[in-house]
């Protein structure tokens, strides 16, 4: 399939999933019912990793599950791995009514906090490992910095 965004004609969630990707089975269901409340506003668009890949390439999708959301035909959002069904429907809802979307979801910062504390906290214990208790911090600097931004 050849992709060009300029074409669609509404608002636009492309899903880049994989039949052995258990992340997207496990989203699917929150990922229907998000196009079903935005049906008619927001087009659900699915492509198929393991059998398009000239469509990944022009995408430029690294994982799945990944989700671009289009609208102008132009990229406004992109996230790869799972998403909730809260932060879905956030996707669709600034889709729908033209708005920016939040660039990292809640359960990527809480994520990013807690391993740069575990790095940090290993750093610590095992020495310490002054370049691991650094990174560790950084990143949890940054992970909270981010959520702090976000309002989360």
């Amino acid at each position: 399939m050849t992709l060009d965004l300029t074409t669609l004609d509404r608002p636009t969630v492309i899903e880049v999933w994989a039949p052995s990707c258990s992340v997207c089975k496990a989203m699917q269901p929150d990922l229907d019912a998000a196009a079903e409340r935005y049906r008619g506003r927001v087009d659900l668009m699915m492509v198929n990793a393991a059998d398009d890949v000239d469509a990944i390439r022009a995408l430029g999708a690294r994982g799945t599950p990944t989700l671009i959301g289009v609208r102008d035909g132009v990229e406004v959002f992109r996230h790869t791995g799972r998403r909730t069904s809260d932060e879905l429907g956030a996707l669709f809802e600034a889709l729908a009514g033209g708005t920016t979307t939040p660039r990292v979801g809640r359960s990527d910062l809480v994520l990013r906090v807690g391993t740069g504390a575990v790095l940090a906290g290993v750093g610590l214990v095992t020495g310490p490992v002054w370049p691991l208790v650094a990174i560790g911090g950084a990143i949890a600097v940054i992970g909270a910095a981010s959520w702090w931004r976000s309002g989360g």
